[in-house]
């Protein structure tokens, strides 16, 4: 698992305030206190002392209340909670490296096995019982523990205020809540930096159908966690997103989907119009330039607009956001017209799903499966920059285009 690299202060004698505070407990007369209790509020003290002087030194960042953690101090399981900032810089030199809670990255990876192909976390319990590990029942606990922090946690910290590409797309799921089953979105959201590196930046599942306050909801909290200035934003054409991403991001060109374009005319055309549309589209999409592509998408929709006139009639006016992606270089194409990106996480998710029998078994099993597919993809297949050649051409663009504007 990535690290991260957060700021800490170097460790110090306890200050007296967190003296005071651990002394004031033990001296009241609730005080029945535990070794493992009286562990977990010295180390939740010291980091909150940190996290004082870590403020006093960097006024320009604010506090962000504590998250809950679980540690193995040796043999002893001790419970924290842990001091976090609105940058998410500070990190309390207390505490171990991350996802490190006493096991080796063998066990650990086993464990994450352990937990991709189960149900649940209580099927993964299960499964070691049956192995005669029962022991590691509690690291299993730890690592799931630290994957649903993690998800929590991604969906609030700082977005790097310069990207390339943003892709957004919702994939239904089914939970199970009793002995019902209930639907969830998740609103997935993939960054692409000016590094070439791409990010998981929101993973959240809720509730219900795909709603457009959910989505306003996520695209205004990635501008208000600070993003300012993005090249090209890529979704579907999910009924009226398309206003409120071109409202939120002005500057920015808002590609619709193709692949869900060429999946709704196969829904509306007949099979042999279908077919006669993707040979349209194929010539399309590969022009050189955007004015004859422009040219040769109203032929198309010339073609089709006496049999199908109100499908035509919503592609044309859309016309330059299913074109957009032709802005930018041809290697870069096939990436920036679809949400494929969102995809990966998307596929991964349906294997997990069927292995679970069709549905989640919680809402915390959700927020597991999707640590784990993001983790997967961000380690592995997405650890080194994308499209690494063309980046110095997509960096060109951006800046001449925002420069230009300022």
């Amino acid at each position: 698992m990535a690290t991260g690299s957060k700021k800490s202060v170097a460790p110090s004698p306890i200050p007296e305030f967190v003296k005071s505070n651990v002394q004031e407990v033990l001296q009241s007369p609730m005080a029945d206190f535990t070794i493992r209790q009286l562990l977990g509020l010295l180390m939740s003290s010291t980091g909150a002392a940190e996290r004082k002087i870590y403020l006093e030194d960097s006024p320009e960042d604010r506090p962000n209340g504590f998250y809950n953690r679980a540690l193995q101090l040796g043999s002893i399981p001790v419970d924290i909670r842990v001091p976090r900032t609105r940058s998410g810089d500070f990190r309390p030199s207390s505490l171990p490296i991350r996802y490190q809670r006493g096991y080796s990255e063998e066990i650990e990876s086993i464990l994450m096995s352990l937990l991709a192909s189960s149900r649940s976390i209580n099927a993964a319990k299960s499964a070691l019982k049956k192995m005669g590990l029962s022991s590691s029942e509690q690291d299993l606990e730890r690592v799931a523990t630290a994957l649903i922090e993690e998800m929590e946690l991604r969906n609030s910290r700082p977005v790097a205020p310069d990207l390339i590409a943003l892709f957004a797309d919702g994939k239904y799921v089914e939970l199970r809540e009793g002995d019902k089953l209930r639907p969830a979105c998740i609103y997935l959201v993939v960054g692409l930096g000016l590094d070439g590196k791409r990010h998981v930046l929101c993973c959240i599942a809720k509730p219900g159908r795909e709603n457009l306050e959910a989505w306003k909801t996520i695209f205004r909290g990635l501008i208000e966690r600070g993003l300012r200035r993005l090249m090209i934003l890529v979704h579907d054409d999910f009924s009226g997103l398309l206003p409120i991403t071109r409202s939120l991001f002005p500057t920015a060109d808002i590609q619709l989907c193709t692949v869900h374009m060429q999946r709704n005319a196969k829904a509306h055309l007949s099979k042999t119009d279908a077919v006669e549309f993707h040979k349209r589209w194929t010539s399309i999409k590969s022009c050189w330039d955007l004015a004859v592509a422009a040219s040769q998408f109203q032929q198309l929709c010339d073609h089709f607009v006496k049999t199908y006139p109100a499908w035509i009639a919503e592609l044309r006016k859309k016309h330059e956001h299913y074109l957009a992606f032709l802005k930018y270089p041809e290697e870069t194409r096939s990436s920036f017209s679809s949400t494929n990106l969102v995809e990966a996480i998307n596929g991964q998710l349906e294997i997990m799903r069927r292995n679970s029998g069709g549905y989640f078994h919680s809402e915390d099993t959700l927020k597991l499966k999707l640590g784990l597919a993001v983790l997967s993809l961000e380690n592995g297949k997405w650890h080194g920059p994308a499209k690494r050649e063309q980046l110095p051409q997509l960096n060109a663009m951006f800046h001449a285009r925002f420069e230009a504007e300022a």
